[in-house]
């Protein structure tokens, strides 16, 4: 016999760790619109504390409920009928309701037979139904990239609990816990406990704690154990195929989206694979600090804050270069017929070699702790290390990538933030500012191409959804471009149609 409805009509006060989930407030602000809203994410992501903290500050419009297990579709309808003063309910853990009222209780999205606005809260997007709620425009989906940690929260979270720390520290953490705040908050609270600094933490919790995040995501409440195991497997033998990746990361299983592909989150794959093995655990590699390369606009770089003085302009535009090929990788041959064409090979090869060490002497001077190679390699193919550098092209096509998934599977408001971090970062076309040497000219251009994209969709989400003043702003941008593809798209993306006004440039 199913169970109904039985939850927490109260929303208790959120545990205060320092750390306001803004980026979650301002995603509610910005989606107050949407019939549903959808808050999707593995366990420990934090999202029973951003959606807390979205009621207390609602000033009692928003009203939480907590979905117990197996409930039936009456005891849904009661708990969002539960506090009438509400216009907005939050049904906390609904994805562990009886399958078949999801489904129904999508259905009555749907039809429009929900009056009150509904925040749909748990792990499993496929159980919620989020999929087609999202394609057919009823329902908008918080990121992933706005539960997990950005570099900021980090350093609330460390001096919340008055731990030591610098940027690298921070980098370091983001790295080792991939932003997940359950990880994240662990180790920072260890470290605040040993009244240690945040150097090294995740070697110093691993031992004694590492085996007790594995148990509390084996025990964390999955009631499909056959995906549990296969999680499991996949962390033991490495990365599993695309297909099953999918399907784990549907269900809620700790799994993060990356350029290369889906994975398990690093700090489980770290702790699972020792213990497959019997080896001891190796410490977490510290790494470097990080360089930053501009490429747009005028070319800047940094290692750790610390600007790199190129004594020749073609210095750094050899990095730029090597940075924007596939893999940022390249081989000499290609270097030598991208810069010195023509050439005789003997005086190429010695102008490549000497312009190689320029670079290399350049970056050693403002980091001189640090090995060169591990920014930039040239023993065999030249190489930028993409673990170590980070380059703006690379942000501005990541942010464009996600923003077409999102785009897909219609989450426009999560879209038009992803396309809007794209407008910004790209200043100008490559190297604009520094006279760019020829071979960079198709670079320039298909970087032109995508911001051209980026700001045709910035004009057609906004406009679709009635902001019409930023929508006005990038067809005025569209407009300036020095591209006839981008007037025609300008001029398509402004016409009137029956359905709206225009919007004018």
């Amino acid at each position: 016999m199913r169970r109904s409805h039985s939850a927490l009509t109260a929303c208790p006060r959120p545990i205060s760790n320092g750390v306001e989930r803004w980026r979650a407030l301002e995603w509610f602000d910005i989606t107050s619109a949407a019939a549903a809203r959808i808050v999707c994410g593995p366990i420990g992501s934090g999202k029973t504390f951003a959606v807390r903290q979205f009621v207390e500050r609602s000033g009692g419009r928003v009203a939480y409920v907590r979905i117990a297990p197996r409930t039936d579709l009456d005891g849904i309808l009661a708990a969002i009928a539960s506090d009438p003063r509400a216009g907005t309910m939050v049904l906390d853990d609904l994805d562990r309701a009886d399958p078949q009222a999801c489904g129904m209780l999508a259905e009555l999205i749907l039809s429009g037979e929900i009056e009150r606005k509904l925040v749909l809260v748990g792990r499993s997007r496929r159980r919620m139904r989020a999929e087609t709620l999202l394609a057919r425009g009823f329902a908008r989906a918080c990121g992933d990239d706005i539960l997990a940690f950005d570099a900021e929260e980090l350093r609330r979270l460390a001096t919340a609990h008055a731990v030591d720390y610098d940027d690298d520290d921070i980098v370091q953490l983001l790295h080792d816990t991939d932003g997940w705040p359950i990880a994240a908050e662990w180790l920072v609270r260890d470290a605040a406990e040993a009244r240690r600094s945040l150097r090294d933490a995740f070697t110093h919790w691993r031992g004694p704690n590492g085996h007790l995040l594995l148990e509390f995501v084996e025990r964390g409440g999955f009631d499909d154990t056959a995906a549990l195991e296969a999680f499991f497997d996949a962390l033991r033998t490495g990365r599993p195929d695309a297909s099953e990746a999918e399907g784990l990361e549907q269900l809620g299983l700790p799994i993060v989206r990356t350029r290369k592909g889906l994975r398990a989150y690093r700090i489980l794959a770290r702790l699972a694979g020792p213990a497959s093995t019997g080896s001891a655990p190796d410490p977490t590699t510290t790494i470097a600090p990080v360089m930053v390369v501009n490429v747009f606009g005028r070319f800047r770089c940094e290692v750790g804050g610390h600007p790199v003085l190129f004594s020749r302009r073609r210095d750094q535009a050899v990095l730029a270069f090597v940075a924007l090929q596939p893999g940022c990788r390249t081989n000499r041959s290609e270097l030598l017929e991208a810069f010195w064409p023509g050439i005789n090979t003997s005086v190429a090869s010695q102008g490549l070699r000497t312009t190689l060490s320029r670079v290399r002497r350049a970056i050693l001077d403002a980091a001189p702790s640090v090995d060169p190679q591990r920014y930039f390699e040239t023993a065999g193919d030249v190489r930028v290390n993409v673990r170590t550098v980070a380059v703006d092209a690379h942000r501005f096509v990541d942010r464009i990538e996600q923003g077409r998934i999102d785009d897909v599977r219609g989450a426009a408001e999560s879209a038009k933030h992803h396309y809007r971090v794209a407008q910004r970062i790209y200043t100008d076309r490559v190297l604009a500012a520094d006279a760019p040497e020829p071979c960079l000219e198709r670079h320039a251009e298909r970087y032109e191409a995508l911001y051209i994209e980026v700001l045709t969709r910035i004009t057609e989400l906004h406009a679709a959804t009635g902001d019409f003043e930023t929508a006005r702003d990038a067809a005025r941008l569209l407009l300036s471009c020095n591209s006839e593809e981008a007037r025609r798209r300008a001029l398509a993306c402004i016409a009137p149609s029956p359905a709206q006004p225009a919007v004018s440039a």
